[in-house]
Protein backbone atom coordinates (compact mmCIF):
# COMPACT_ATOMS: atom_id res chain seq x y z
CA UNK A 1 0.00 0.00 0.00
CA UNK A 2 1.27 3.49 -0.88
CA UNK A 3 0.92 6.37 1.56
CA UNK A 4 1.34 10.01 0.57
CA UNK A 5 0.57 13.08 2.60
CA UNK A 6 -0.56 16.17 0.69
CA UNK A 7 0.10 19.28 2.77
CA UNK A 8 -1.58 22.60 2.07
CA UNK A 9 0.80 24.68 -0.07
CA UNK A 10 2.17 27.79 1.59
CA UNK A 11 1.62 29.45 -1.80
CA UNK A 12 -2.00 30.19 -0.96
CA UNK A 13 -1.17 32.47 1.94
CA UNK A 14 -1.50 29.84 4.66
CA UNK A 15 -2.61 31.40 7.91
CA UNK A 16 -0.69 31.48 11.18
CA UNK A 17 -3.05 31.45 14.15
CA UNK A 18 -3.10 31.59 17.91
CA UNK A 19 -4.54 28.79 20.03
CA UNK A 20 -7.65 30.86 20.74
CA UNK A 21 -8.19 31.59 17.05
CA UNK A 22 -7.91 27.88 16.26
CA UNK A 23 -10.39 27.01 19.01
CA UNK A 24 -12.85 29.54 17.60
CA UNK A 25 -12.38 28.11 14.10
CA UNK A 26 -13.02 24.58 15.39
CA UNK A 27 -16.11 25.74 17.28
CA UNK A 28 -17.45 27.61 14.26
CA UNK A 29 -16.95 24.59 12.00
CA UNK A 30 -18.65 22.27 14.48
CA UNK A 31 -21.39 24.43 16.05
CA UNK A 32 -22.27 26.83 13.25
CA UNK A 33 -21.44 24.95 10.06
CA UNK A 34 -22.38 21.53 11.43
CA UNK A 35 -19.13 19.70 10.67
CA UNK A 36 -19.06 16.87 13.25
CA UNK A 37 -16.09 17.07 15.59
CA UNK A 38 -15.50 13.35 15.28
CA UNK A 39 -15.07 13.80 11.52
CA UNK A 40 -12.42 16.46 12.05
CA UNK A 41 -10.64 14.16 14.51
CA UNK A 42 -10.80 11.28 12.07
CA UNK A 43 -9.36 13.42 9.29
CA UNK A 44 -6.59 14.74 11.53
CA UNK A 45 -5.67 11.31 12.86
CA UNK A 46 -5.64 9.67 9.47
CA UNK A 47 -3.43 12.44 8.06
CA UNK A 48 -1.01 11.96 10.93
CA UNK A 49 -1.08 8.20 10.34
CA UNK A 50 -0.15 8.72 6.69
CA UNK A 51 2.74 10.95 7.79
CA UNK A 52 3.90 8.25 10.22
CA UNK A 53 3.70 5.59 7.51
CA UNK A 54 5.93 7.72 5.29
CA UNK A 55 8.61 7.89 7.98
CA UNK A 56 9.27 4.17 8.56
CA UNK A 57 9.28 0.97 6.49
CA UNK A 58 6.25 -1.35 6.35
CA UNK A 59 5.81 -3.42 9.48
CA UNK A 60 7.85 -1.07 11.68
CA UNK A 61 7.21 -0.82 15.42
CA UNK A 62 5.43 2.40 16.36
CA UNK A 63 4.59 3.82 19.79
CA UNK A 64 1.62 6.19 19.79
CA UNK A 65 1.71 8.18 23.03
CA UNK A 66 -1.80 9.41 23.83
CA UNK A 67 -2.43 12.06 26.45
CA UNK A 68 -5.74 13.44 27.58
CA UNK A 69 -8.10 15.49 25.45
CA UNK A 70 -8.45 15.77 21.72
CA UNK A 71 -4.74 15.43 21.02
CA UNK A 72 -4.90 11.99 22.61
CA UNK A 73 -8.01 11.31 20.56
CA UNK A 74 -6.06 12.07 17.39
CA UNK A 75 -3.47 9.58 18.61
CA UNK A 76 -6.04 6.79 18.94
CA UNK A 77 -7.04 7.38 15.32
CA UNK A 78 -3.38 7.24 14.28
CA UNK A 79 -2.91 3.94 16.11
CA UNK A 80 -6.01 2.40 14.55
CA UNK A 81 -4.99 3.24 10.98
CA UNK A 82 -1.38 2.18 11.40
CA UNK A 83 -2.49 -1.14 12.84
CA UNK A 84 -4.84 -1.77 9.91
CA UNK A 85 -1.96 -1.01 7.53
CA UNK A 86 0.25 -3.71 9.04
CA UNK A 87 2.44 -1.71 11.40
CA UNK A 88 3.21 -3.09 14.85
CA UNK A 89 1.60 -0.50 17.10
CA UNK A 90 1.44 0.05 20.84
CA UNK A 91 -0.78 2.73 22.35
CA UNK A 92 0.97 4.25 25.36
CA UNK A 93 -2.11 5.55 27.16
CA UNK A 94 -1.48 8.45 29.50
CA UNK A 95 -4.90 8.45 31.23
CA UNK A 96 -7.28 5.82 32.54
CA UNK A 97 -10.13 4.81 30.21
CA UNK A 98 -12.76 6.73 32.17
CA UNK A 99 -10.81 9.98 31.89
CA UNK A 100 -11.55 10.32 28.18
CA UNK A 101 -14.63 12.20 26.98
CA UNK A 102 -16.44 13.03 23.76
CA UNK A 103 -14.71 12.42 20.44
CA UNK A 104 -11.52 11.24 22.16
CA UNK A 105 -13.45 8.53 24.03
CA UNK A 106 -15.20 7.45 20.84
CA UNK A 107 -11.85 6.82 19.19
CA UNK A 108 -10.30 5.23 22.28
CA UNK A 109 -13.20 2.75 22.37
CA UNK A 110 -12.88 1.97 18.65
CA UNK A 111 -9.19 1.22 19.04
CA UNK A 112 -9.95 -0.99 22.04
CA UNK A 113 -12.58 -2.96 20.13
CA UNK A 114 -10.08 -3.48 17.33
CA UNK A 115 -7.68 -4.87 19.95
CA UNK A 116 -4.93 -2.34 19.27
CA UNK A 117 -2.42 -3.16 22.05
CA UNK A 118 -2.40 -0.70 24.95
CA UNK A 119 0.40 -0.17 27.44
CA UNK A 120 -0.93 1.71 30.49
CA UNK A 121 1.20 4.79 31.12
CA UNK A 122 -0.78 6.87 33.58
CA UNK A 123 1.51 6.58 36.60
CA UNK A 124 5.26 7.23 36.93
CA UNK A 125 5.78 3.56 37.76
CA UNK A 126 4.02 2.45 34.59
CA UNK A 127 6.03 4.91 32.48
CA UNK A 128 9.22 3.56 34.04
CA UNK A 129 8.18 0.05 32.96
CA UNK A 130 7.74 1.03 29.28
CA UNK A 131 10.18 -0.43 26.73
CA UNK A 132 13.53 1.29 26.56
CA UNK A 133 15.67 2.78 23.83
CA UNK A 134 15.65 0.95 20.50
CA UNK A 135 12.36 -0.91 20.97
CA UNK A 136 10.35 1.35 18.64
CA UNK A 137 11.22 2.64 15.17
CA UNK A 138 8.98 5.69 15.49
CA UNK A 139 7.21 7.56 18.26
CA UNK A 140 4.02 9.51 17.63
CA UNK A 141 3.62 12.38 20.10
CA UNK A 142 -0.07 12.93 20.88
CA UNK A 143 0.44 13.90 24.52
CA UNK A 144 -0.49 17.59 24.63
CA UNK A 145 -2.06 19.91 22.09
CA UNK A 146 -2.21 23.63 21.39
CA UNK A 147 -4.15 24.58 24.51
CA UNK A 148 -1.20 24.24 26.91
CA UNK A 149 -0.50 27.42 28.91
CA UNK A 150 1.27 26.35 32.11
CA UNK A 151 4.41 24.33 32.70
CA UNK A 152 4.16 20.62 31.98
CA UNK A 153 3.95 18.54 35.14
CA UNK A 154 2.98 15.08 36.32
CA UNK A 155 2.49 12.20 33.96
CA UNK A 156 2.69 14.41 30.85
CA UNK A 157 6.21 15.45 31.84
CA UNK A 158 7.14 11.80 32.39
CA UNK A 159 5.83 10.83 28.95
CA UNK A 160 7.70 13.67 27.25
CA UNK A 161 10.89 12.59 29.01
CA UNK A 162 10.30 9.00 27.86
CA UNK A 163 9.78 10.12 24.23
CA UNK A 164 12.98 12.13 24.21
CA UNK A 165 14.97 9.20 25.62
CA UNK A 166 14.02 6.80 22.82
CA UNK A 167 16.37 8.04 20.11
CA UNK A 168 13.77 7.21 17.45
CA UNK A 169 12.25 9.73 15.01
CA UNK A 170 9.27 11.59 16.46
CA UNK A 171 6.11 12.67 14.67
CA UNK A 172 4.28 15.41 16.60
CA UNK A 173 0.52 15.64 16.18
CA UNK A 174 -0.45 19.32 15.80
CA UNK A 175 2.42 20.70 17.91
CA UNK A 176 5.33 19.24 19.84
CA UNK A 177 4.09 18.57 23.36
CA UNK A 178 5.32 21.15 25.85
CA UNK A 179 5.58 24.03 23.36
CA UNK A 180 3.40 27.08 23.93
CA UNK A 181 1.30 27.46 20.80
CA UNK A 182 1.31 31.27 20.98
CA UNK A 183 4.89 32.09 21.98
CA UNK A 184 7.04 29.10 21.07
CA UNK A 185 8.27 28.91 24.66
CA UNK A 186 9.20 25.56 26.20
CA UNK A 187 6.79 25.13 29.08
CA UNK A 188 9.03 23.23 31.43
CA UNK A 189 9.81 20.30 29.13
CA UNK A 190 9.07 19.71 25.45
CA UNK A 191 9.31 17.00 22.83
CA UNK A 192 11.82 17.60 20.06
CA UNK A 193 9.99 16.38 16.95
CA UNK A 194 11.47 15.22 13.67
CA UNK A 195 8.30 16.16 11.85
CA UNK A 196 5.07 17.94 12.81
CA UNK A 197 1.71 17.60 11.12
CA UNK A 198 -0.66 20.40 12.06
CA UNK A 199 -4.24 20.98 11.01
CA UNK A 200 -6.06 23.81 9.24
CA UNK A 201 -3.38 26.43 9.87
CA UNK A 202 0.07 26.63 11.39
CA UNK A 203 0.43 28.08 14.87
CA UNK A 204 2.69 30.88 16.06
CA UNK A 205 4.65 28.42 18.18
CA UNK A 206 5.72 26.57 15.04
CA UNK A 207 7.57 29.67 13.83
CA UNK A 208 8.86 31.29 17.03
CA UNK A 209 11.97 29.93 18.70
CA UNK A 210 12.63 27.79 20.62
CA UNK A 211 9.39 26.15 19.49
CA UNK A 212 10.49 26.23 15.86
CA UNK A 213 13.53 24.13 16.77
CA UNK A 214 11.22 21.52 18.34
CA UNK A 215 8.93 21.36 15.30
CA UNK A 216 11.14 19.66 12.72
CA UNK A 217 9.64 19.57 9.25
CA UNK A 218 6.22 21.27 9.36
CA UNK A 219 3.25 20.37 7.19
CA UNK A 220 -0.21 21.94 7.33
CA UNK A 221 -3.04 19.55 6.46
CA UNK A 222 -6.61 20.30 5.40
CA UNK A 223 -8.92 18.28 7.67
CA UNK A 224 -12.20 19.85 6.56
CA UNK A 225 -12.23 23.13 8.50
CA UNK A 226 -13.76 25.54 5.94
CA UNK A 227 -11.96 28.79 5.19
CA UNK A 228 -15.00 30.62 6.56
CA UNK A 229 -14.19 29.22 9.99
CA UNK A 230 -10.77 30.92 9.90
CA UNK A 231 -12.08 34.25 8.63
CA UNK A 232 -11.80 35.85 12.07
CA UNK A 233 -8.15 34.91 12.55
CA UNK A 234 -5.48 37.62 12.54
CA UNK A 235 -3.74 38.83 9.41
CA UNK A 236 -0.75 36.53 9.86
CA UNK A 237 0.39 34.21 7.10
CA UNK A 238 3.32 32.24 5.74
CA UNK A 239 5.20 33.62 2.76
CA UNK A 240 4.74 31.39 -0.28
CA UNK A 241 5.33 31.07 -3.98
CA UNK A 242 2.66 33.63 -4.85
CA UNK A 243 4.73 36.27 -3.05
CA UNK A 244 7.53 35.72 -5.56
CA UNK A 245 5.34 36.18 -8.63
CA UNK A 246 5.65 40.00 -8.80
CA UNK A 247 9.45 39.74 -8.61
CA UNK A 248 9.63 37.21 -11.43
CA UNK A 249 7.50 38.94 -14.05
CA UNK A 250 9.14 38.65 -17.50
CA UNK A 251 10.61 41.81 -18.90
CA UNK A 252 8.78 43.38 -21.86
CA UNK A 253 10.33 42.68 -25.23
CA UNK A 254 11.22 46.37 -25.66
CA UNK A 255 12.73 46.72 -22.18
CA UNK A 256 15.81 48.87 -21.61
CA UNK A 257 17.83 49.59 -18.50
CA UNK A 258 16.01 52.83 -17.83
CA UNK A 259 12.65 51.12 -17.26
CA UNK A 260 14.06 48.48 -14.91
CA UNK A 261 14.77 51.01 -12.19
CA UNK A 262 17.85 52.77 -10.85
CA UNK A 263 18.95 51.84 -7.30
CA UNK A 264 21.16 54.11 -5.25
CA UNK A 265 23.16 52.55 -2.41
CA UNK A 266 24.20 55.12 0.20
CA UNK A 267 26.91 53.43 2.21
CA UNK A 268 30.45 52.21 2.28
CA UNK A 269 33.31 53.87 4.14
CA UNK A 270 37.03 53.31 4.45
CA UNK A 271 37.53 49.66 5.39
CA UNK A 272 33.81 48.89 4.95
CA UNK A 273 33.24 49.06 1.21
CA UNK A 274 32.31 45.41 0.84
CA UNK A 275 28.86 45.90 2.36
CA UNK A 276 27.91 48.53 -0.21
CA UNK A 277 29.27 46.41 -3.04
CA UNK A 278 27.25 43.37 -1.98
CA UNK A 279 24.05 45.42 -1.75
CA UNK A 280 24.75 46.83 -5.21
CA UNK A 281 25.56 43.45 -6.74
CA UNK A 282 22.42 41.94 -5.21
CA UNK A 283 20.32 44.77 -6.64
CA UNK A 284 21.65 44.05 -10.11
CA UNK A 285 21.00 40.32 -9.76
CA UNK A 286 17.47 41.12 -8.58
CA UNK A 287 16.68 42.88 -11.85
CA UNK A 288 17.57 46.55 -11.38
CA UNK A 289 18.54 48.23 -14.63
CA UNK A 290 21.07 50.59 -13.05
CA UNK A 291 22.85 50.72 -9.70
CA UNK A 292 24.98 53.52 -8.24
CA UNK A 293 26.95 53.53 -4.99
CA UNK A 294 27.12 56.85 -3.16
CA UNK A 295 29.98 56.74 -0.67
CA UNK A 296 32.64 58.80 1.06
CA UNK A 297 35.20 60.29 -1.33
CA UNK A 298 38.02 58.49 0.54
CA UNK A 299 36.29 55.13 -0.03
CA UNK A 300 35.52 55.69 -3.70
CA UNK A 301 38.95 54.57 -5.03
CA UNK A 302 38.64 51.24 -3.21
CA UNK A 303 35.26 50.70 -4.85
CA UNK A 304 36.05 52.01 -8.29
CA UNK A 305 38.63 49.34 -9.13
CA UNK A 306 36.03 46.60 -8.85
CA UNK A 307 32.97 48.41 -10.17
CA UNK A 308 32.08 47.07 -13.58
CA UNK A 309 28.29 47.22 -13.93
CA UNK A 310 27.92 49.54 -10.89
CA UNK A 311 28.54 53.30 -10.94
CA UNK A 312 30.08 55.27 -8.09
CA UNK A 313 29.88 58.84 -6.76
CA UNK A 314 31.00 60.75 -3.66
CA UNK A 315 28.18 61.55 -1.23
CA UNK A 316 28.60 61.63 2.55
CA UNK A 317 27.95 63.88 5.55
CA UNK A 318 30.09 66.66 4.05
CA UNK A 319 27.54 67.14 1.27
CA UNK A 320 24.66 69.43 2.30
CA UNK A 321 21.52 67.34 2.95
CA UNK A 322 19.49 69.25 0.36
CA UNK A 323 22.10 68.63 -2.34
CA UNK A 324 22.49 64.97 -1.37
CA UNK A 325 18.70 64.52 -1.46
CA UNK A 326 18.49 66.12 -4.91
CA UNK A 327 21.04 63.67 -6.25
CA UNK A 328 19.55 60.60 -4.56
CA UNK A 329 16.01 61.51 -5.63
CA UNK A 330 17.16 61.00 -9.22
CA UNK A 331 17.17 57.27 -8.40
CA UNK A 332 14.05 55.11 -8.28
CA UNK A 333 14.89 53.69 -4.84
CA UNK A 334 17.67 54.20 -2.28
CA UNK A 335 19.30 51.72 0.08
CA UNK A 336 20.76 53.48 3.13
CA UNK A 337 23.20 51.93 5.55
CA UNK A 338 25.42 49.11 4.25
CA UNK A 339 28.93 49.95 5.46
CA UNK A 340 28.07 53.61 6.10
CA UNK A 341 30.32 55.65 8.40
CA UNK A 342 29.58 55.21 12.09
CA UNK A 343 30.71 58.70 13.17
CA UNK A 344 28.23 60.89 15.01
CA UNK A 345 28.09 63.51 12.25
CA UNK A 346 26.65 60.94 9.86
CA UNK A 347 23.70 60.30 12.16
CA UNK A 348 22.66 63.93 12.30
CA UNK A 349 23.16 64.26 8.56
CA UNK A 350 20.92 61.24 7.87
CA UNK A 351 18.24 62.73 10.14
CA UNK A 352 18.20 65.84 7.93
CA UNK A 353 18.47 63.87 4.69
CA UNK A 354 15.74 61.28 5.18
CA UNK A 355 12.72 63.65 5.24
CA UNK A 356 14.01 65.23 2.02
CA UNK A 357 13.92 61.99 0.08
CA UNK A 358 10.88 61.36 -2.08
CA UNK A 359 11.74 57.93 -3.51
CA UNK A 360 11.21 54.62 -1.66
CA UNK A 361 13.97 53.87 0.83
CA UNK A 362 15.44 50.74 2.42
CA UNK A 363 17.20 51.42 5.73
CA UNK A 364 19.60 48.79 7.01
CA UNK A 365 22.57 48.22 9.31
CA UNK A 366 24.20 51.37 10.69
CA UNK A 367 21.61 53.47 8.92
CA UNK A 368 19.16 52.09 11.48
CA UNK A 369 21.57 52.52 14.36
CA UNK A 370 22.10 56.19 13.47
CA UNK A 371 18.40 56.92 13.07
CA UNK A 372 17.48 55.18 16.34
CA UNK A 373 18.45 58.45 18.01
CA UNK A 374 16.13 60.51 15.78
CA UNK A 375 12.59 59.13 16.21
CA UNK A 376 11.01 62.39 15.10
CA UNK A 377 12.17 61.88 11.50
CA UNK A 378 10.22 58.68 10.85
CA UNK A 379 6.81 60.19 10.23
CA UNK A 380 8.24 62.66 7.72
CA UNK A 381 10.16 60.00 5.82
CA UNK A 382 9.27 58.61 2.36
CA UNK A 383 7.84 55.10 1.82
CA UNK A 384 10.40 52.84 3.45
CA UNK A 385 11.40 49.35 4.44
CA UNK A 386 13.43 48.82 7.60
CA UNK A 387 15.48 45.64 7.91
CA UNK A 388 16.75 45.35 11.50
CA UNK A 389 18.30 42.32 13.09
CA UNK A 390 17.23 41.82 16.74
CA UNK A 391 20.02 44.03 18.12
CA UNK A 392 19.14 46.90 15.79
CA UNK A 393 15.45 46.43 16.58
CA UNK A 394 16.27 46.70 20.28
CA UNK A 395 18.07 50.00 19.73
CA UNK A 396 15.14 51.37 17.73
CA UNK A 397 12.73 50.38 20.51
CA UNK A 398 14.92 51.32 23.45
CA UNK A 399 14.89 47.79 24.83
CA UNK A 400 17.11 44.71 24.87
CA UNK A 401 17.85 42.09 22.26
CA UNK A 402 16.53 39.43 24.65
CA UNK A 403 13.22 41.30 24.94
CA UNK A 404 12.89 41.50 21.16
CA UNK A 405 13.60 37.79 20.77
CA UNK A 406 11.14 36.91 23.53
CA UNK A 407 8.31 38.64 21.63
CA UNK A 408 9.23 38.96 17.97
CA UNK A 409 5.62 39.53 16.88
CA UNK A 410 5.22 42.30 19.45
CA UNK A 411 8.53 43.84 18.38
CA UNK A 412 7.43 43.94 14.74
CA UNK A 413 4.14 45.58 15.71
CA UNK A 414 5.93 48.18 17.85
CA UNK A 415 8.42 49.00 15.10
CA UNK A 416 5.68 49.40 12.50
CA UNK A 417 3.77 51.68 14.86
CA UNK A 418 6.85 53.75 15.72
CA UNK A 419 8.19 54.17 12.20
CA UNK A 420 5.12 53.91 9.98
CA UNK A 421 7.13 51.75 7.59
CA UNK A 422 7.35 48.12 6.52
CA UNK A 423 9.53 46.20 8.97
CA UNK A 424 11.63 43.13 8.20
CA UNK A 425 12.75 41.62 11.52
CA UNK A 426 15.56 39.34 10.48
CA UNK A 427 16.56 36.12 12.20
CA UNK A 428 15.57 32.48 12.32
CA UNK A 429 12.17 32.72 10.58
CA UNK A 430 12.20 36.36 9.48
CA UNK A 431 8.96 38.29 9.98
CA UNK A 432 7.63 41.03 7.70
CA UNK A 433 5.19 43.53 9.18
CA UNK A 434 3.20 46.15 7.25
CA UNK A 435 1.21 49.19 8.42
CA UNK A 436 -2.05 47.53 7.31
CA UNK A 437 -1.60 44.94 10.09
CA UNK A 438 -0.36 42.09 7.91
CA UNK A 439 2.37 39.93 9.45
CA UNK A 440 4.18 37.36 7.29
CA UNK A 441 6.74 34.74 8.33
CA UNK A 442 9.38 33.25 6.06
CA UNK A 443 9.42 29.42 6.05
CA UNK A 444 12.80 29.22 4.31
CA UNK A 445 16.40 29.96 5.29
CA UNK A 446 19.01 28.10 7.31
CA UNK A 447 21.62 28.70 10.04
CA UNK A 448 24.39 29.04 7.47
CA UNK A 449 22.92 32.43 6.56
CA UNK A 450 24.03 33.80 9.92
CA UNK A 451 27.17 35.26 8.38
CA UNK A 452 28.60 38.59 7.33
CA UNK A 453 26.95 40.42 4.46
CA UNK A 454 23.64 38.53 4.34
CA UNK A 455 21.70 41.60 5.41
CA UNK A 456 23.43 43.73 2.78
CA UNK A 457 22.36 41.25 0.11
CA UNK A 458 18.75 41.34 1.35
CA UNK A 459 18.64 45.14 1.38
CA UNK A 460 19.94 45.23 -2.19
CA UNK A 461 17.23 42.83 -3.37
CA UNK A 462 14.53 44.91 -1.69
CA UNK A 463 15.96 48.06 -3.25
CA UNK A 464 15.83 46.50 -6.71
CA UNK A 465 12.22 45.43 -6.33
CA UNK A 466 11.24 48.89 -5.09
CA UNK A 467 13.02 50.47 -8.05
CA UNK A 468 11.16 48.10 -10.37
CA UNK A 469 7.86 49.44 -9.03
CA UNK A 470 6.73 47.02 -6.32
CA UNK A 471 5.03 48.44 -3.26
CA UNK A 472 7.11 48.36 -0.04
CA UNK A 473 5.26 45.47 1.61
CA UNK A 474 5.21 43.51 -1.64
CA UNK A 475 8.92 44.14 -2.26
CA UNK A 476 9.89 43.16 1.27
CA UNK A 477 7.88 39.92 1.20
CA UNK A 478 9.24 38.84 -2.18
CA UNK A 479 12.82 39.75 -1.30
CA UNK A 480 12.81 37.95 2.04
CA UNK A 481 11.57 34.69 0.51
CA UNK A 482 13.81 34.96 -2.56
CA UNK A 483 16.88 35.61 -0.39
CA UNK A 484 16.06 32.71 1.96
CA UNK A 485 15.41 30.24 -0.85
CA UNK A 486 18.70 31.20 -2.47
CA UNK A 487 20.43 30.50 0.85
CA UNK A 488 18.77 27.11 1.07
CA UNK A 489 19.79 26.29 -2.48
CA UNK A 490 23.43 27.12 -1.73
CA UNK A 491 23.37 25.06 1.46
CA UNK A 492 21.89 22.10 -0.39
CA UNK A 493 24.64 22.27 -3.00
CA UNK A 494 27.38 22.48 -0.39
CA UNK A 495 27.17 22.96 3.37
CA UNK A 496 25.73 25.54 5.74
CA UNK A 497 29.17 26.11 7.27
CA UNK A 498 30.66 27.05 3.91
CA UNK A 499 27.84 29.42 2.92
CA UNK A 500 28.78 33.07 2.33
CA UNK A 501 26.76 36.08 1.23
CA UNK A 502 28.24 36.20 -2.25
CA UNK A 503 26.98 32.67 -2.87
CA UNK A 504 23.42 33.85 -2.22
CA UNK A 505 23.75 36.58 -4.83
CA UNK A 506 24.92 33.96 -7.30
CA UNK A 507 21.95 31.70 -6.53
CA UNK A 508 19.21 34.30 -7.08
CA UNK A 509 18.94 33.45 -10.77
CA UNK A 510 18.64 29.73 -10.03
CA UNK A 511 15.71 30.36 -7.67
CA UNK A 512 13.91 32.40 -10.32
CA UNK A 513 14.63 29.82 -13.00
CA UNK A 514 13.31 27.07 -10.75
CA UNK A 515 10.08 28.96 -10.11
CA UNK A 516 9.56 29.59 -13.80
CA UNK A 517 10.15 25.93 -14.65
CA UNK A 518 7.65 24.86 -12.00
CA UNK A 519 4.85 26.52 -13.93
CA UNK A 520 3.51 28.41 -10.92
Amino acid sequence: MQYKLTPLPFAVGARVVTAAEMRRADAFAIDTLGVPGVVLMENAGRAAAVAAAEMVPPGARVAVVCGAGNNGGDGFVVARHLTSWGFVVDILQGREDLAYRGDAEINRAIAARLLVPVRPAWTPERVAALPGTGHYDLTVDAVLGTGLTGDVRGIAASLIHWIDQQGAPVLAVDIASGICSDTGRVLGRAVRATRTVTFGASKLGHWLHPGAAHTGTLEVIDIGIPEAALAGAGERRVLGRADLTPAFQPRPLDAHKGVQGHVGVLGGSVGRTGAARMAADAALRAGAGLVSIATASEALPALAGGLYEVMGEAIDARVPPADAARRLNARDAVVIGPGISVDAATGGWLAELLPRLTVPVVIDADGLNHLAAWPEVWREAPPRVLTPHPGEAARLLGTTTAAVQADRIGAVAALVERTGGVVVLKGAHTWVGAPDGTRCVCPAGNPGMASAGMGDVLSGIIGALLARGLEPAQAAAAAVLWHARAGDLVAARGTENALVAGDVIGALAAVERGERCSGD
